[in-house]
């Protein structure tokens, strides 16, 4: 028999059980973005942005708890397998948890289960003291959702919002302090999201582009939503993914995980949203291919690619302390795909979107050059305040 074993050091590569666990995260998020493609309105939005908080919450929860599993024991990996079968079936339900019936309370539910193990999953490790303050928080806002997902249809997105609130609000009020972040699996773990996330949005658009009849909508529009994703690919992993596990290591062991948390918490949150939106936005052009578009569907485009460039805006601040400009600016300019979504042709818009990234992209090859230089760690700002 095995003797026990005291908590284990922070992993520093991701294992094939966490690749595994991704893939399920990323049905939940396509399922999610699948709501907004049915339903592309305000309220479709505002439905979409809070049930990708409530599960981005908790994803990165496990990323945090997978840090410090030994996932080479039959117990931790039991308790992750627990977690997946949760998170899985809160994805079958997302289409159907706004409509009558019992899919919101089968989603809360799920829910609760999700956040259960992660608490339970952090009491073996060396985070067990962060998890007894922050645990109990996670669990209210559970009850929360559950709440919502019991309560009238007209009340749920309201209450999920008020879980959101409290998700965000919780480490000010209980500290992130007792958690440790290994930096290399961190940045290693969260990468692997993004890009199987935007390969599967890929996918998606190409699923929905080969049910038409229509040549082009198929063919070219199929390869503009490729080169928009693959700048949007080109963008984080060229730059920010390389310099995010140099710049997380420059921080101090006690400012680390506050500012982890900022990073590849809030400010991916903003990225991932841009993804998704992003995503459903692709396919509404293609479906729009030589016609112009029409209601809010047109800006989803511009608004999903100004939230991830925005996002990546925020990542950057957070690491080095210094605001990315051109990140800002392109935010900016790729709004104008609006007006050509409504004016003009899904192609156009597209190819719009296409051009502002490439431009970005250009910038930065042409920043990276000898005169470039890195944040030091004592520019950096001091985020434990």
């Amino acid at each position: 028999m095995t003797p026990p074993q005291g908590p284990t050091a922070p992993a520093q590569s991701v294992r094939p059980l966490e690749l595994f666990f991704d893939l399920v995260f990323v049905f939940a998020i396509t399922q999610i973005a699948s709501t907004l493609a049915a339903r592309p309105t305000g309220q479709g939005l505002a439905r979409v942005t809070v049930l990708l908080a409530i599960t981005w919450w908790m994803y990165g929860g496990y990323a945090w708890l997978t840090n410090s599993l030994d996932l080479e024991r039959t117990r931790p990996r039991l308790l992750l397998l627990t977690g997946m079968a949760a998170f899985f079936v809160m994805s079958l339900a997302v289409p159907r948890a706004f409509e009558p019936g019992p899919w919101g309370l089968v989603l809360a539910l799920a829910y609760l289960v999700v956040v259960t193990v992660h608490t339970v999953g952090f009491l073996g490790t060396s985070g067990r003291l962060g998890i007894s303050r922050l645990g109990p928080l996670n669990a209210a806002s559970a009850l929360i959702v559950v709440a919502a997902g019991a309560g009238p249809v007209r009340e749920r997105v309201w209450l999920l919002a008020a879980a959101c609130v409290l998700q965000v609000v919780s480490p000010f009020i209980a500290g992130i302090g007792g958690f440790t972040v290994g930096v290399g699996h961190f940045v290693e773990r969260h990468g692997l999201a993004v890009i199987i996330l935007l390969g599967e949005s890929i996918a998606e658009v190409g699923s929905a582009a080969t049910s038409s009849d229509r040549l082009p909508p198929v063919l070219l529009g199929s390869l503009l939503a490729l080169a928009l994703s693959a700048a949007m690919w080109w963008l984080y992993f060229d730059r920010e993914e390389r310099d995010s596990e140099r710049l997380l290591e420059a921080v101090g062991p006690k400012r680390r995980p506050r500012t982890a948390l900022y990073s590849f918490g809030y400010a991916y949150l903003v990225m991932i949203l841009g993804v998704v939106v992003t995503s459903v936005g692709m396919q509404k052009a293609i479906d729009s291919f030589g016609v112009s578009s029409h209601g809010l569907a047109a800006w989803f485009v511009p608004l999903g690619l100004a939230l991830y460039l925005l996002g990546l805006a925020c990542f950057r601040r957070t690491l080095s302390g210094g605001w990315p400009v051109s990140r800002l600016l392109g935010a900016v300019a790729v709004c104008s795909a609006g007006p050509v979504a409504l004016w003009g042709a899904g192609w156009a818009a597209l190819a719009l979107a296409t051009a502002v990234l490439v431009c970005l992209l250009l910038a930065d090859a042409r920043a990276a050059g000898p005169r470039a230089t890195a944040a030091t760690p004592d520019k950096m700002p001091d985020l434990t305040r």
